[in-house]
C-alpha cells in the first residue's frame, strides 16, 4: 500500500500538511489497493483472527473522537475508545471504564462515577479522573467545535477530579439521562483531546497507520484492560460509492460493507456468500421547514403538505420497501412513539391539501425550494416531494449544497425546507434529544417554531428518571410537531449493512443506535 501520511496511536504528531492531502489524492485516483487483498493475516478458518477488511463511506481526514459525533468519525474511532459505560446486548446499562453505577446526589443536580482500576491508555499512561473531568469539560470549552455538546447541554455545568478514582459530574438542572449519555462519550487521553489527527484512547485496538483520507488500520492493544478481541488487525478503507462497495466484498477484497443501497438487497438475499443485516434503528429522515420564512409560517399550508404527501410512494421508489411510513420525528424504537398515531394518510389526500391551501390564502403558484445535500438518499427523497407538491401547484425545486456548506446553512437557519438523513441514536440513543432539542426556544437552530407549554415538557422529559413518565411526555411533544405539521419526515429508513458468510459476531443491538461495534467479530469461526 502506498502510503501518503502516517498517524500513530503513541505521542504527538504533526498535522498533514498541503503536500501530504495532494499526495493521497493522486494515490486516490491511482487507485490504491484494499489492504486485505494482499493482507496474509485477512483470514483464518476457525480461528475467528485475522485482519477484518471494513469498507467505509469515508475514512475522516480528523478523526479526535471528542470533536465530532458524526457517524463517519465515530465508526472509524469506536474499536479504540471506551466509555464511562456501555450496553450489552440487551439494551442494559453496565459499567466499562466506570467501576460501578453513577450515584446521583441531593437534587439530582450532581453525579458521582468511581473508576475500574487498571486502566491504561495506549501510550501506557494510567487513566484517572482527570482525564475524565478533562474530556467532559472540553466539550462545552470547545467553543461550539465539538459536536457533542448537543448530549450535555444546556444541563451540564462542570466536572471535578475529587480523587485519582472518583470524578464527580455538577449540572445546571436535574438531566435523569445523564447516565445513559456517558455511554456516548469517548473517552480520549487528555493531552491529545484537542488535536483533530489524533487518537489515544483505551479501547481493544490502537491505531497503527493512517493514509489520511484513505485508510486506518488498528492493531489489537496487548495491554487492554478487558476481554482481549479475537481478531488481531482491523482495516477501514474508504470506499465512498456504495456500488463499489458491495463489489469489493462479493469479490472478498472487504469482509463488511456499510451503507448497502435498498436496491441491491434482492440480490445479497441470493448470495449464498454474503449476509444481509436490516435494522429498524433510531434514525430518520429530517425535514425541516423554516417557520420565518413564508409560506411556512402559515399552519395550513404546513398541513397541506402533509396531507399531500405520498410516504408510502417514498417507501417504495427511493428505499424499495425497507423504511416504514413515518408521522413525526419520532421512529419506531424511540421512546415516545406511538404506532396507532397517525393524523396523515400514507398516500396522498390531495382533496384534503386543496382544501388546506385554500384555507392558508397562500398562491397555487408559490414557489420553494428543498436544501439537500449532494451525498446520501436526501435527493431521491426530495424529488418525490417536489413532485407530490407540484400536484398542488406548487413550484418546488431542489437547492443542493455539498455537505459543509449545508451544515453552515442549516446552522444559520439559511433555507426554506432542508432535508436530510440521520442517525439519532449516537446522540441520544431511544431517547429523543436531537429530534426535540432544535424546537426549544433558546435553541440556536431553531426554525421558527415557539410554544412555552413545549419547552415546560422538554425540561421535564430529560429532567425525569421513570421511563413511562418519559413515553408520556415524549408522545405529548412529538403530537406537538406532528399536528402542527412543523417537521415531514417521510419514512423511518432501515439501516442496511452486508459481510460476507464468514463474519461471525455481529452486533445487530448496536447497529440500532447508530454503532458499529467491531469488537466480537470473529472470522470463519
Amino acid at each position: 500500500m502506498t502510503t501518503s501520511t502516517t498517524r500513530r496511536s503513541i505521542g504527538p504528531t504533526r498535522r498533514p500538511s498541503r503536500r501530504d492531502l495532494l499526495r493521497t489524492a493522486s494515490a486516490i485516483a491511482a487507485g490504491a489497493a484494499v489492504a486485505a487483498c494482499t493482507d496474509p493475516d485477512s483470514g483464518g478458518s476457525g480461528s475467528g483472527s485475522g485482519t477484518l477488511s471494513v469498507g467505509l463511506f469515508e475514512i475522516p481526514v480528523g478523526y479526535a473522537p471528542l470533536y465530532s459525533n458524526s457517524q463517519n468519525v465515530r465508526w472509524v474511532t469506536e474499536p479504540a475508545t471506551d466509555a464511562l459505560y456501555t450496553h450489552d446486548t440487551a439494551g442494559k446499562l453496565v459499567p466499562q471504564l466506570a467501576a460501578a453505577p453513577p450515584a446521583a446526589g441531593p437534587g439530582g443536580v450532581s453525579w458521582t462515577v468511581r473508576l475500574r482500576p487498571g486502566v491504561r491508555f495506549h501510550n501506557g499512561d494510567e487513566l484517572t479522573a482527570e482525564h475524565i473531568a478533562a474530556g467532559l469539560n472540553f466539550i462545552p470549552g470547545s467553543r461550539g467545535r465539538s459536536q457533542f455538546l448537543s448530549l450535555l447541554s444546556p444541563w451540564f455545568k462542570q466536572a471535578v477530579a475529587v480523587d485519582p478514582t472518583t470524578v464527580r459530574i455538577e449540572l445546571r438542572m436535574p438531566y435523569g439521562i445523564l447516565p445513559d449519555q456517558l455511554a456516548r462519550i469517548p473517552v480520549s487521553h487528555q493531552d491529545f483531546m484537542a488535536e483533530k489527527a489524533e487518537l489515544v484512547g483505551t479501547g481493544p485496538f490502537r491505531i497503527d497507520k493512517v493514509v489520511t483520507g484513505q485508510s486506518m488500520r488498528m492493531v489489537r492493544f496487548d495491554g487492554y484492560w478487558g476481554e482481549k478481541p479475537a481478531l488481531r488487525a482491523i482495516e477501514m478503507t474508504s470506499v465512498p460509492d456504495p456500488s463499489t462497495r458491495l463489489v469489493n466484498l462479493r469479490e472478498g477484497r472487504i469482509h463488511i460493507a456499510t451503507g448497502v443501497q435498498p436496491v441491491d438487497v434482492a440480490g445479497i438475499r441470493r448470495d449464498t456468500s454474503l449476509r444481509l443485516h436490516a435494522v429498524q434503528g433510531t434514525g430518520g429522515v429530517r425535514a425541516m421547514m423554516n417557520l420565518t420564512r413564508r409560506p411556512f409560517d402559515r399552519p395550513d399550508f404546513r398541513r397541506a403538505l402533509a396531507f399531500a404527501m405520498d410516504r408510502e410512494g417514498v417507501r417504495e421508489a427511493v428505499f424499495h420497501g425497507r423504511a416504514r411510513t413515518a408521522q413525526g420525528p419520532l421512529g419506531p424504537l424511540v421512546t415516545g412513539h406511538e404506532a396507532d398515531y397517525r393524523p396523515y394518510p400514507d398516500r396522498a389526500d390531495l382533496d384534503r391539501a386543496a382544501e388546506l391551501l385554500t384555507r392558508s390564502g397562500i398562491p397555487r403558484n408559490t414557489t420553494f425550494r428543498i436544501m439537500v445535500s449532494t451525498s446520501g438518499a436526501a435527493r431521491d427523497i426530495a424529488q418525490v416531494l417536489a413532485e407530490n407538491w407540484g400536484r398542488l401547484g406548487l413550484k418546488v425545486s431542489l437547492d443542493v449544497a455539498d455537505p459543509a456548506n449545508w451544515n453552515r446553512r442549516w446552522l444559520v437557519r439559511d433555507y426554506d425546507m432542508s432535508l436530510t438523513v440521520q442517525e439519532y441514536g449516537l446522540v441520544g440513543g431511544v431517547m429523543p434529544l436531537s429530534q426535540f432539542t432544535v424546537y426549544r426556544t433558546a435553541s440556536r437552530q431553531n426554525p421558527g417554531y415557539r410554544d412555552a407549554a413545549y419547552d415546560r415538557d422538554f425540561v421535564r422529559l430529560f429532567g425525569t428518571a421513570p421511563e413511562a413518565e418519559r413515553a408520556r411526555i415524549a408522545a405529548r411533544l412529538n403530537r406537538a410537531l406532528t399536528e402542527n405539521a412543523v417537521e415531514l419526515p417521510p419514512v423511518y429508513p432501515e439501516l442496511l449493512m452486508a459481510t460476507r458468510a464468514e463474519i461471525s459476531g455481529v452486533d445487530e443491538k448496536a447497529l440500532t443506535l447508530g454503532r458499529l461495534n467491531l469488537r466480537g467479530i470473529r472470522i470463519g469461526g
